[in-house]
């Protein structure tokens, strides 16, 4: 026992003079953040910025009182390290036989801040507390809380308390107040996730935590804590910055690092560290030149950036890897990311999903509806009644599978929804990537329900990869100024969302929108690379997509006004198309064009373009192709020496109206305006 007290002495004399002799001394490189392509060019350099020093004595105690008691309740009272915290977070980790959970007072936090790579290692984790230890040793508590407000990131770009004061709240610190400060110490945690001008909800959540605290540890009253939270924000309008196209990629890319390590946010931007990405810096080039070459005329909109906005991203079916991306004009000051962030009505490119989910139901692309009037149950007890747009809201006649989608009918559309169901369309389309909320109503399958322009994209990701989806994804690999990698989630796997033959046959059906369909003026740009896709429009042209895809590239092109209007010549083939089209032929230019091969369960079959079924001797002839077992067995009794009829009749969306047909050109002279049918 007394070799044991004598053992234990000397190891905790040989920890203290390690700690007495180690130096501290900052790692904040000179060197700057730079951000990598997929073949190790450079996106983009990032240099520290937005920094305003504070003494304590500058910063109100109830500034104070709201970080501690977020924080680190003891920080007062501790050496730096909360045992029972330790404790707590060691007994996770060893379990999962990795640092899950860090237990981290704030003089860790300053420690790690300061001094370390975020690495998650039981090695990084003693150098943590040996550095703290060292903190608590050399400086005093008031000393130890000023670095750390000093050296925090609260987001936007400001670090330090002083910059988040006049960031957020367009005044010094000394002039912070309750709610104000609850709000700051809020942010300290996860800065992207409570980012108050993104995510209003969530930071008066954050806020609500902090004030929770403060009542706790009794630093103000639960009335006091209940007033503040009842307080709007306040925060000030965002300060005009420099902005640019590649702006929301770069801050994609460092929220996807930082919602793996949020406490990387304030050391990524010090510098040193490289961002290995999956983006390819000559499609990013191509998508920046067409973005600004084909998006349609801008004009100042009430919050002074250029309206219509628009975004565009671009996937690498295969791997699921985010390839280029645009998420709006690059108005200064402007830093909300369409592309991610924006929610807005689909449109006909929703009937993708539809036609999924009618293939794989054991239907064929020459199976009919009738297009005529039809009424079903509406919302409130009233009728629903869907119309095609234009003159004439009925072809009344039989349209395949193939014409439907071509020429977006929306009446065979929801006649194909009802016959279904569109819980079966709702979970093909979960299958597929779908993630928002939908609802199961008819109105679904014309685009009812509002989504992302990357979810979109990814959603398309199936048909391309022959049924297979992979999650979207942008980070390869992040390594430290020291050198050491920074663990990241692996590459997503793909997984089988639809069969082969599934997907090859929508593709197929998609194929002829741009050959026939509503697409078709944009086809000749392409150069001949097969290519499949879907135009969409809102109700009151409100916005505009076109979603499409080749073997090895899938883009997503939304245009539509920040606060949703009316926009000219509103098409999705017209304000969208464009930018899709000569984006796909420039990033693809000089690639091997490849077509989609049949997979084993389709076949080809030679079928009577009058009905669909197997030809007799006088039938126009038109191959179609079909899941194995699905095909026409019986002879077409039509006798005929017509030719092949081509689609014909006009297209019309409920909620995405003029998928006109004929398509109209791409640049029209104008458009008349036109009677909206009411929902329901």
């Amino acid at each position: 026992m007394r070799r044991l007290g004598w053992g234990v002495i000397a190891a905790i004399a040989v920890a203290v003079g390690l700690v007495a002799a180690l130096p501290l001394r900052g790692t904040a490189a000179a060197s700057p953040t730079i951000i990598y392509d997929d073949r190790g060019r450079v996106l983009a350099s990032l240099f520290p910025q937005n920094r305003v020093p504070v003494t304590l004595a500058q910063v109100p105690p109830v500034m104070q009182h709201a970080v501690i008691d977020a924080e680190d309740r003891d920080f007062y009272v501790e050496f730096g390290i909360n045992p029972r915290s330790i404790l707590r977070a060691a007994l996770v980790d060893l379990r999962a036989h990795r640092i899950i959970e860090g237990g981290s007072t704030i003089a860790q936090q300053l420690a790690k801040t300061l001094f370390l790579t975020p690495a998650r290692t039981f090695a990084r984790k003693a150098e943590e507390l040996a550095y703290t230890l060292k903190l608590e040793a050399t400086y005093s508590k008031p000393r130890i809380l000023q670095m750390y407000l000093n050296a925090v990131y609260f987001g936007d770009g400001a670090y330090g308390i002083g910059a988040a004061a006049e960031t957020y709240f367009g005044k010094p610190i000394q002039d912070i107040t309750l709610p104000e400060a609850a709000l700051l110490a809020g942010l300290i945690r996860a800065p992207e996730t409570y980012d108050p001008y993104l995510h209003p909800q969530a930071a008066r959540q954050v806020r609500g935590i902090v004030l929770d605290s403060m009542v706790a540890a009794g630093a103000i009253t639960r009335a006091e804590g209940a007033a503040a939270a009842a307080q709007p924000l306040g925060v000030v309008a965002p300060r005009p910055k420099a902005s640019s196209e590649r702006s929301y990629l770069i801050s994609y890319i460092l929220g996807q690092v930082t919602a793996a390590h949020p406490d990387l946010a304030a050391s990524i931007r010090r510098g040193g560290y490289r961002i290995f990405t999956t983006i390819d810096l000559s499609m990013q080039k191509a998508a920046e030149q067409d973005f600004a070459r084909y998006m349609p005329p801008g004009k100042e909109g009430a919050s002074g950036i250029l309206q219509p906005e628009g975004a565009l991203v671009a996937i690498d079916p295969q791997t699921g890897g985010i390839r280029a991306m645009i998420g709006g004009r690059g108005n200064p000051g402007d830093t909300f990311n369409r592309a991610v962030n924006a929610h807005r009505q689909p449109g006909s490119t929703f009937k993708a999903f539809l036609y999924a989910a009618v293939v794989s139901s054991g239907y064929t692309v020459v199976d009919r509806q009738l297009d005529s009037a039809v009424s079903y149950p509406g919302a409130n007890g009233g009728v629903y009644r869907p119309t095609d747009y234009g003159s004439q809201p009925y072809l009344n006649k039989e349209v395949t599978v193939r014409e439907a989608l071509a020429i977006s009918d929306n009446v065979v559309a929801i006649k194909w929804a009802n016959l279904i169901g569109p819980e079966r369309v709702i979970q093909v389309a979960r299958r597929m990537g779908i993630t928002s909320p939908l609802q199961p109503t008819l109105p679904l399958v014309l685009g009812a329900y509002s989504v992302t322009p990357l979810e979109l994209a990814d959603a398309y990701v199936p048909l391309a990869n022959q049924g297979r989806a992979v999650a979207p994804w942008s980070i390869r690999a992040v390594v430290a100024p020291d050198g050491q990698p920074v663990p990241m989630p692996p590459p997503p796997k793909a997984r089988q969302a639809l069969s082969p033959g599934v997907a090859y046959i929508v593709t197929s059906l998609l194929e002829s929108v741009l050959k026939q369909g509503t697409g078709r003026g944009l086809l000749p740009i392409l150069d001949g690379r097969p290519a499949a896709g879907k135009t969409g429009t809102t109700d009151q042209q409100k916005d505009a997509w076109f979603v499409g895809y080749t073997t090895s590239l899938v883009t997503a092109v939304w245009v539509g006004d920040d606060h949703p209007q009316p926009m000219s010549n509103g098409y999705g083939s017209q304000l969208a198309g464009p930018v899709w089209a000569h984006f796909m032929a420039d990033a693809e230019r000089g690639t091997e064009i490849s077509d989609w091969p049949q997979p084993g369960d389709v076949v080809t079959v030679k079928v009577s373009a009058d009905d669909g079924l197997l030809p007799n001797p006088t039938s126009p002839i038109v191959p179609e192709v079909f899941l194995r077992g699905t095909a026409p067995t019986a002879t077409s009794p039509i006798l005929s020496k017509s030719a092949p009829p081509a689609p014909v009749g006009l297209p019309g969306d409920i909620l995405n109206p003029p998928e006109a047909w004929p398509p109209p050109p791409l640049q029209p002279a104008g458009v008349a305006p036109v009677a909206q049918v009411p929902l329901e």
